[in-house]
């Protein structure tokens, strides 16, 4: 009977750990000891155009006139860079997948940040060409759906929904951008004062902006998986993911 209460006890403290402890406020990150160092805590408000994305609803429109909805919408953030203003970097080294459908998804945590002004910030849309051949844990396990397997690497960037054709009928958008020529990084200028407290810095990613210059018209591009001889729509993909973010506010 001890040893059943024993392994019983095991198994949950496993699973506990395991869990994925992200949230989209900041009551999950340590508290600031007032000293030289503080968190801050990186969220991601995804929009399409000034609207907040939701689930399944055919409300949205692109530069190409294409009507349309959102009812998955993934992609991974990794290698964060803050940039203080005598140039000096931060790193974290990190693998984030964000959900705009999941609030445990939509953050990333910078712990013990040294103290002074950032102005720059800069990060991955993707996974490096050295973790993208080797499946990991946590935000990066299979379990995510994220992943083509062993041989093809991560799915760096996913949306999935449908669109009104040019006769008017539903349509699927089905695109996933990966492999490593679809690595892009992403350069913001930020104004984030680090004075031993914690912060949240808030920044956007408008979905519409994957599309619109390039232009990417759903009519003529609506199914990419990344496959060979998709490598033009994998271009503008990865020019339009430079303008797709922007930084929003600290608090």
């Amino acid at each position: 009977m001890k040893k059943i209460i024993i392994f019983s006890l095991f198994v949950l403290v496993g699973i506990t750990q395991a869990c994925k402890q992200k949230s989209s406020d900041d009551t999950n990150i340590p508290p600031s000891n007032g000293g030289d160092k503080a968190n801050v805590s990186i969220q991601f408000n995804n929009v399409v155009g000034n609207e907040a994305i939701e689930k399944g609803v055919m409300k949205y429109t692109n530069s190409a006139g294409n009507l349309y909805s959102v009812d998955l919408l993934k992609y991974y953030v990794t290698h964060v860079v803050l940039i203080k203003d005598d140039g000096s970097q931060f790193e974290l080294k990190n693998y984030d997948l964000i959900n705009a459908f999941d609030n445990d998804y939509k953050t990333v945590e910078a712990s013990n940040v040294p103290n002074g002004n950032y102005t720059g910030l800069k990060f991955n849309l993707g996974v490096d060409k050295v973790q993208n051949k080797n499946l990991g844990t946590g935000d990066l396990d299979p379990i995510h759906n994220m992943s083509w397997g062993w041989n093809f690497g991560y799915i760096f960037f996913k949306h999935e929904g449908n669109f009104k054709d040019v006769n008017n009928l539903n349509n699927s958008v089905l695109f996933h951008l990966g492999l490593d020529t679809a690595l892009s990084e992403v350069t913001l200028p930020i104004t984030l004062s680090v004075n031993g407290k914690n912060r949240i810095m808030k920044l956007q990613f408008d979905l519409n902006k994957m599309y619109n210059s390039p232009q990417i018209d759903f009519n003529v591009d609506n199914n990419r998986m990344s496959n060979p001889g998709e490598e033009n729509w994998m271009s503008s993909m990865k020019l339009n993911t430079t303008d797709a973010f922007s930084f929003l506010s600290v608090e």
